[in-house]
């Protein structure tokens, strides 16, 4: 009778356990994410995630970030994104730089997914900076001894309205140049469009440095500075450097003038040349003075010519001299004004030939005492040739 009883409790006891093994659920597994750094365009935020595991599945992800570490999501002090998916492997999202975001500021950010049974796992914090609330450029271009044009950028990397009042430049010849200690100049405006404005009255021959800005209010904000020097000093010819185009290109940014005018048997008076025949094809532009003397030689056979005389030019070890074009001989004499003395009053003191012709008679020609350009007979004797050269 005992066997018999003992025999029922085991079975009874099995039974139960095959029941309970039966209608359990499987353990849950909660699925993984990992983060990388955010990414940063104009106006906009790229945060990046990776969901490595579904796990047991989930219903969104997305990212949240604040101010203090290990933000999470449905929090008043923090902000966050979603999108609602439940797929594996590399996903981002994006989030305007506006009002949700103070410029230069340190936030923590960090990758979520939730769980099917509501459970929310995190990644790992990461921090970013948020950018100023705009980026500005200057650069130094077209610069002369005592002017230049100084250009400026504007990258507004917030969507929110700014409403700026002025746009300008701040410089002087020591570095830490802000606007209240440095020299301003200036324009008002209502938008963020490239600028360029011209300060005048610099001193020849030296280091400057200048920073861009904008107001709008009470509020400025500046470029990084930067540096720019004068033309004036003197180059490996004995003459004055007196034009920097600011960076270099097409082989040159630099232009230098010969010590002297030239001279033809014993006269510093030079013939254009060709009177009668057309050259054609000369420009008036900054930097077509060698293709301009190189055209005339090419079409002018005349020994005397002003642009093969430039050509045949050497002094110093340096051979490298054309007759320069309008744009360039007027840069000749508007940094030479008020710094160097190139020309006088005196009707054969004062006119200089450029290697711009205008027509079969006529060649571009310079009043170097007042500045003047126009179109003279290419026969005129009264006229001088300052040879130039470009590195």
């Amino acid at each position: 009778m005992k066997k018999i009883l003992l025999l029922l409790v085991f079975v009874l006891i099995s039974c139960s356990k095959d029941e309970a093994n039966t209608n359990s659920e499987p353990d849950f597994t909660l699925p993984t994410i990992t983060i990388s750094n955010p990414t940063f365009s104009p106006a906009e935020f790229k945060f990046y995630g990776n969901v490595t595991s579904v796990g047991s599945g989930y219903s969104s992800r997305g990212f949240c970030w604040g101010l203090n570490i290990n933000p999470i999501i449905n929090n008043n002090n923090n902000q966050y994104l979603t999108e609602f998916t439940n797929t594996a492997g590399n996903f981002f999202l994006t989030k305007p730089y506006g009002t949700d975001f103070t410029p230069l500021t340190t936030y923590y950010v960090r990758a979520y997914v939730q769980a099917n049974n509501g459970d929310v796992v995190y990644s790992e914090n990461i921090t970013f900076v948020t950018p100023p609330k705009m980026n500005l450029t200057g650069s130094a271009k077209k610069i002369h001894t005592t002017s230049l044009t100084l250009s400026g950028t504007v990258m507004v990397n917030q969507l929110e309205p700014i409403l700026p009042d002025k746009k300008g430049f701040c410089y002087r010849t020591s570095s830490g140049v802000t606007v209240t200690n440095g020299q301003i100049i200036e324009m008002n405006t209502t938008d963020y469009a490239t600028y360029e404005l011209t300060p005048t009255n610099l001193l020849s021959n030296t280091i400057y440095y200048a920073k861009a800005y904008v107001r709008e209010g009470a509020s400025i904000y500046y470029s990084d500075e930067f540096q720019f020097k004068t033309a004036g000093a003197i180059g490996t010819s004995g003459g004055y450097i007196f034009y920097d185009k600011g960076e270099y290109s097409d082989g040159w940014r630099y232009l230098e003038a010969a010590p002297n005018n030239l001279t033809y048997n014993g006269s510093d008076k030079i013939l254009w040349g060709c009177m009668g025949t057309a050259v054609n094809q000369t420009q008036a532009s900054m930097g077509f003075g060698p293709s301009n003397t190189a055209r005339i030689i090419s079409q002018c056979s005349s020994a005397n010519c002003a642009a093969r005389l430039c050509d045949n030019y050497s002094i110093n070890g340096l051979s490298d001299w054309f007759l320069p074009s309008d744009e360039e001989l007027f840069a000749f004499y508007k940094s030479a004004n008020n710094v160097y003395t190139i020309a006088n009053a005196s009707t054969s003191a004062k006119y200089f030939w450029s290697s711009t012709e205008f027509n079969n008679n006529e060649a571009r020609i310079l009043d170097a005492y007042d500045g003047y350009l126009w179109d003279y007979d290419k026969n005129y004797n009264l006229v001088r040739v300052r040879p130039v050269r470009r590195f």
